[in-house]
This record gives structure tokens, C-alpha cells and sequence, in this order.
């Protein structure tokens, strides 16, 4: 598949101001002020960047914590078509941001959790690596290799973080 970074950018934001109004259309709130933010970002022709989709994460007790996640459905209908196309068979660009966090972070934690009730959301989180665990809403995506008690004593510990 061709890459596709004539027209995406993936990155950390040291601010997520350029996000935040789409995370206020999305979430009515306004964008975490803490840890890391990760973001596709639309090239434009003219060279200006425009947010497509963002994710935020929190690095706790050797986990990542993962949140925020939203997508900006119009900016996208607005890309070239050719652009858009790409970016749809390439899995969108959650799934390509998603991918991005995992590997910017995975060095840094033993696996990243999710609160999920959305089934869009689900279905790119599942396409990027992630699981279901026995509670309801809650994913993983266990980037590598851990004994099972430790995979539970993980979980144990981000269920006691509570709604994040």
C-alpha cells in the first residue's frame, strides 16, 4: 500500500490547542492539559495542517491510558477526493493515529487500556491491535509478550483508576 505521508502528518502536540475545537465538538469539554497528545493532521495544499483525528494518552503505573479519541468527519469530506479514498483504505485516520501512539509509547509502558462503548470506535480499535477484556467497555492492546498474572495484575490496576 502506498504511504501516506504526501498529505498525513502524524505527531505529538506539545499543545493541543489546535485540537481543541474539535474535542469540544466532540466531547463538550475542553482537551486534557496534561501528558501527550497524538494527532493526524491533514496537509493541505497550501502547507497549513488541519487536525483529522486525536488521541490523548497517560502514562500511569506501566500503563498507557488512552481517551479523547475523535475524528472530524467534515474536515475529512473536505479533502481531495483522491486524499480521502487513500486515507479510507488505508483503515482512516483513528486507526493511523492509534498505530502512531502505540508506536511513540509502547517503549514506555506494558500495554495500553481503553474505555470504549462507542462501536465505530471499537471497530478501528480492534483493527489496531486491541482487545476486549471481561469488562464491559474496557480494551487492551498488549504490545508485547507478558505472563498472564501480569497482564491481570495490570488490568486489576487500571480498573481501580475508574472512568478515565
Amino acid at each position: 500500500m502506498r504511504s501516506l505521508d504526501d498529505f498525513l502528518v502524524l505527531a505529538e502536540l506539545d499543545d493541543p490547542a489546535p485540537i481543541a475545537p474539535l474535542f469540544r465538538r466532540t466531547w463538550g469539554a475542553e482537551p486534557p492539559a496534561f501528558e501527550f497528545h497524538a494527532a493526524a493532521l491533514h496537509r493541505r495544499e497550501d502547507g497549513s495542517l488541519l487536525p483529522l483525528s486525536y488521541l490523548h494518552l497517560w502514562l500511569r503505573d506501566d500503563t498507557c491510558l488512552l481517551g479523547g479519541a475523535c475524528t472530524d468527519g467534515p474536515a475529512i469530506a473536505a479533502m481531495p477526493p483522491v486524499q480521502r479514498e487513500r486515507l479510507r483504505a488505508a483503515g482512516g485516520a483513528m486507526l493511523q493515529v492509534t498505530r502512531y501512539a502505540i508506536g511513540r509509547y509502547g517503549d514506555r509502558c506494558d500495554g495500553f487500556f481503553g474505555h470504549c462503548g462507542d462501536n465505530r470506535s471499537w471497530a478501528v480499535l480492534a483493527r489496531a491491535g486491541f482487545e476486549p477484556t471481561p469488562h464491559p467497555n474496557r480494551i487492551v492492546h498488549w504490545h508485547r509478550p507478558l505472563p498472564a498474572e501480569r497482564k491481570q495484575a495490570l488490568l486489576q490496576r487500571v480498573l481501580a483508576f475508574g472512568i478515565f
